[in-house]
């Protein structure tokens, strides 16, 4: 039972007397693969179609068309095809392996690259495009995809599935299209028109790809494939220099003359492009130039970024190569790393803005409660934070006491007067707003006589509690005063004002 598990595996690896070796590309009804003749030491690369698109007659016909193609066409840039093999179990193409990515991925990956390249990969593609249109055949498919160039710029056209007769004498009007096959971004006009093709169709195509290798894109985008199809048709394409600056004015010529509308209108051979091609100057400066100019600069900035910031365990491993490369500069990146790890003092805070003041002292309660003549009645508690208080007449232009003012059937007393009302106390870390010096606004009055206390009790002391900060409250200008009372402001300044509490601080009375 093993033994019969071992020989299918062996078979699955097998196609005919070729063994798989990997897979090189997966598509929807074919795989190409790298296969090693069995017993023996050649490659190939191997086109095997997949066993429901064996079902499919078109896909098979596609297969024995390209086959045929390739049998008639013999050029170094086109892939070589051995042989086409179809029978019950299997249908593939054999041809010759070519160890090289295709133009799409390198576009993709170094683009740079490519552009360097970009004569070479010009003349060879148009060499072999000429060439299979002198055997009969345009290509139709010309794209990245379908162009394979190495590194030393040798390059091979692969994948002659849409190939068509080329259109001569009374076939040009008749030989007509039944339907629209190609890759919509490459596709020439006439051939979206189904009209009979030439020539031109290949150098439309090839002229596109050339548009994406000094540019990075195609020349004609939609959001939907029929948009795309009539930009073709319609829209003149932009120049590539006015998305690559360095491309040059004879360049952009030689492109747009390639995606001409009308083919009569582009280059009317494969040979006229090689010959127009060769002694032109692509771009305003050197592709080799402009890649050792970037490099340069990429390692410039590489170098001002080790001096910006701090080594780290990966810049050690940097610095070591560096110190072989450029010792000078090794010896200042380590002087510098030595400095930083050196404590820098810290850096003193900048002074606070201290609320001004007026240049009196805060004054010290004094022990007891208020002197005699301050002494007043009972007040009742003041009302919750946010309750307007009410102003009584006779307090006007005076500030409002803590406690409020006292209620009816009290003896109408006069807040004491002072000279120069006292700066309001900041809340708990938070600097309060410097108030204004401001006359009193009405004269002082004498204080009324004390109400005795009821014999044998003792008048009660005022209740002591913390100190609140009452809210700022706007005044109005005070009015000057007359000069009459002069002499009673100057009994008034006889008082020792250090002995008179803020009037935040007043402790609440009950």
């Amino acid at each position: 039972m093993a033994e019969k598990e071992t020989t299918e595996t062996e078979n699955d690896k097998l196609v005919d007397e070729y063994e798989l070796v990997s897979m090189i590309a997966d598509g929807t009804s074919t795989q190409i693969w790298e296969v090693k003749e069995q017993g023996g030491s050649n490659t190939f690369a191997m086109k095997r179609m997949l066993p429901e698109a064996m079902k499919k007659p078109e896909v098979v016909a596609t297969m024995k068309l390209e086959a045929k193609v390739g049998a008639a066409v013999d050029h170094p840039n086109l892939i070589q095809l051995h042989k086409f093999i179809k029978n019950k179990k299997n249908c593939y193409l054999l041809m010759d392996y070519f160890r090289a990515p295709n133009l799409r991925s390198q576009i993709s990956s170094d683009r740079r690259s490519v552009q360097n390249r970009l004569r070479k990969l010009i003349e060879s593609a148009a060499m072999a495009l000429g060439h299979m249109h002198e055997k009969g055949w345009v290509h139709k498919d010309i794209k990245p995809e379908n162009i394979l160039i190495s590194k030393s710029s040798e390059v091979k056209i692969i994948d002659f599935g849409l190939a068509v007769p080329v259109a001569k004498g009374i076939g040009k009007l008749f030989g007509k299209a039944k339907s629209v096959q190609g890759t919509r971004s490459y596709i020439a006009p006439e051939t979206i028109k189904k009209q009979a093709l030439g020539p031109g169709a290949d150098i439309y195509s090839l002229g596109i790809t050339i548009f994406e290798v000094l540019t990075g894109k195609t020349p004609f985008h939609g959001e939907n494939p029929k948009e795309v199809l009539l930009k073709h048709i319609s829209e003149r394409p932009v120049p590539p220099s006015s998305i690559n600056p360095n491309v040059t004015p004879e360049m952009d010529e030689f492109v747009l003359k390639m995606l001409a509308k009308k083919p009569e209108n582009r280059f009317l051979s494969m040979e006229e492009v090689v010959s127009s091609i060769r002694n032109l100057k692509m771009f305003k400066q050197e592709i080799a130039e402009l890649v050792e100019q970037e490099k340069a600069e990429a390692e410039q900035a590489e170098k001002e970024s080790m001096q910006e910031k701090r080594l780290d365990s990966r810049a050690d491993a940097k610095l070591s190569q560096l110190m072989k490369d450029d010792p000078e500069l090794a010896k200042q990146l380590i002087a510098q790393r030595n400095a930083n790890k050196k404590s820098k003092p810290k850096p003193e805070p900048p002074p606070q803005k201290k609320p001004q003041q007026q240049p009196q002292q805060p004054p010290q309660p004094m022990p007891g409660g208020y002197p005699p003549q301050y002494q007043q009645p009972m007040y009742p508690p003041q009302p919750m934070p946010g309750q307007p208080m009410p102003y009584p007449p006779q307090y006007q232009g005076q500030p409002m006491p803590p406690g409020g003012y006292p209620p009816p059937g009290y003896p109408q007393q006069p807040y004491p007067p002072q000279q120069q009302p006292y700066p309001q106390q900041p809340y708990p870390q938070q600097p309060g707003p410097p108030q204004q010096h401001q006359p009193p606004q009405q004269p002082p009055q004498p204080p009324a006589p004390q109400q005795p206390a009821p014999a044998g009790q003792q008048p009660p002391p005022p209740a002591q509690k913390p100190p609140q900060a009452a809210p700022p409250q706007q005044q109005p200008p005070a009015p000057q005063q007359p000069a009459a009372k002069k002499e009673a402001e100057k009994e008034q300044k006889t008082r020792n004002d250090d002995d008179l509490p803020f009037m935040e601080e007043l402790p609440d009375v009950f």
